[in-house]
């Protein structure tokens, strides 16, 4: 193994440790930042991020959604739709189901993204990839066979899949987009393009607005954190990593949100998952990695 491929497989642990750990502090901030409505939570937090973003290299940001061709700048308000919708139905299923139910089913993301590559692109899935959908989906029902007991709703559970599968045709959507902005200047109008259109579902969507002249302090700092955090450093390193890291080392990020989410919400809030809600993570979280290493496999095999 030469040097540059040490510090390749360095960099690319430690991106995935860091990454996992941002994304990890995403449902237990959510959650803490009760009784603020989920909708407003996910408006809070693309709008402070894209502002952030903004601020670091304004004129470049500029420069950038310039040179754009009307086209493009479609995609990217349509990149922006979807994960406004991807962040509305998380946080909205988080908030109707457990804490463990949702960061466990969170996890079909990277399935999520094979078969829009499949439908999209005609990208077939290998066999790790078919095997790995199967177990996933023994988890989901699992996880869902604990709906009705404390705080786990079945409905809850729907909005989070739906959720993955939203995040599935944004990646795949945002494949367009890959050369035509720098990542920073992507994310930026990407977050506030989603920002745009959660600020306008606010006003007509039931009990959105309550609460919130002014919310309370502690959900501000909620709010600010899963901006700072789980947006400003989880998604924009991931939308930096997609670019130059292997499909299979990106989608290693979501089983860690969800066994570190899990750990942090059960210290933290006291949400301890159910023995069913467990099991069927840890089904998952299987499925999961034998996708990813998988589909790794096939890819150095492939370079072979």
């Amino acid at each position: 193994m030469t040097a540059r491929q040490r510090v390749t497989a360095r960099g690319a642990a430690l991106f995935v440790v860091l990454a996992s750990l941002a994304f990890a502090t995403s449902g237990p901030v959510a959650r803490y930042a009760r009784p603020v409505h989920p909708l407003f939570i996910a408006f809070g937090r693309v709008a402070l991020a894209a502002v952030a973003l903004s601020l670091v290299d304004l004129r470049g940001l500029a420069r950038s959604a310039a040179a754009l061709s009307p086209r493009q700048r479609a995609a990217v308000l349509a990149a922006g739709l979807l994960l406004a919708a991807h962040f509305a139905l998380f946080l909205w299923g988080l908030d109707r189901t457990s804490l463990a139910a949702a960061l466990s089913l969170i996890s079909l993301e990277p399935f999520a993204v094979v078969l829009c590559a499949w439908v999209f692109f005609r990208v077939r899935p290998t066999r790790a990839e078919q095997a790995g959908v199967l177990l996933a989906t023994a988890g989901a029902a699992l996880v869902a066979r604990a709906a009705g007991t404390g705080d786990h709703r079945l409905s809850g559970d729907l909005m989070v899949i739906g959720a993955t599968f939203l995040y599935g045709l944004y990646v795949s959507f945002a494949r367009a987009l890959r050369d035509a902005l720098p990542a920073r200047s992507y994310a930026a109008l990407v977050y506030a393009s989603a920002a745009v259109f959660l600020a306008a579902a606010l006003p007509v969507a039931p009990g959105a607005l309550e609460g919130v002249s002014p919310p309370p302090a502690h959900a501000v700092v909620a709010i600010v954190v899963l901006a700072l955090v789980p947006t400003l450093v989880g998604h924009t390193a991931v939308q930096a990593a997609a670019r130059r890291m292997s499909p299979a080392i990106v989608a290693l990020v979501s089983p860690g949100e969800t066994l570190g989410g899990i750990v942090i919400g059960a210290l933290w809030l006291g949400a301890i998952p159910t023995i069913t809600e467990v099991a069927g993570a840890a089904i998952i979280l299987a499925g999961a990695t034998v996708a990813i290493l998988g589909s790794s496999r096939s890819a150095a095999q492939g370079a072979g």
